[in-house]
């Protein structure tokens, strides 16, 4: 884990020094998210988690930056189980934003994809056997900002597809989906 993240930190204090007479080099933003979560794959066992998230970027190129993002979100009362789960993540990776080098900058809508991985850590009663434990998890998505102002833009949406490998009584997988929006602020 120290070394994911170190190994990040290192990647984006490059990008920054490269690139420092960008106009725009990286961005932070806080996001909300609804999380569809299940607990096995094939039976369901779904429910909704609500959370947040917070996250950094640094541009290598006018497409391509390094993300590290921490999220955590929340249910209780799993399943009419009477028991609380709360998973948050620790991720790193890679985002790429959709070139439009015919619009104003002030006004381009950026869509954008990004990959992470990282850790996961499961808590609260129904997690079980993952309880207090950091499993494997990854993310897959995008999104699209809309600029209001010359710095700060809005999230309208973010879709990912969020993997986590912890221990269950099935798989040990959890395919997870979550749908957000937030705020982006540019540097």
């Amino acid at each position: 884990m120290k070394s994911i993240l170190l190994a990040t930190a290192l990647l984006l204090m490059l990008g920054q020094t490269a690139l420092a007479q960008e106009t725009d080099t990286g961005d932070v933003a806080a996001n909300y998210f609804w999380e569809h979560a299940n607990t096995t794959p094939g039976n369901c066992g779904c429910f909704g988690m609500n959370g947040g998230a917070l996250s950094a970027s640094a541009k290598f190129s006018n497409s391509l930056s390094g993300i590290v993002e921490f999220s955590a979100e929340q249910a209780s009362n799993v399943l009419s189980s009477g028991k609380s789960l709360t998973i948050t993540s620790y991720q790193a990776g890679v985002r790429f934003q959709v070139p439009q080098s015919w619009r104003p900058e002030s006004h381009r809508i950026q869509p954008f994809v990004e990959a992470m991985m990282g850790a996961a850590h499961a808590g609260g009663g129904i997690a079980g056997t993952a309880d207090g434990t950091f499993a494997f998890a990854s993310t897959l998505g995008g999104g699209v900002d809309v600029p209001v102002g010359s710095r700060l833009s809005v999230r309208v949406v973010q879709v990912d597809y969020l993997l986590t490998l912890f221990k269950n009584f099935s798989t040990g997988t959890q395919n997870n989906f979550r749908v957000g929006a937030g705020v982006v602020y540019r540097w």
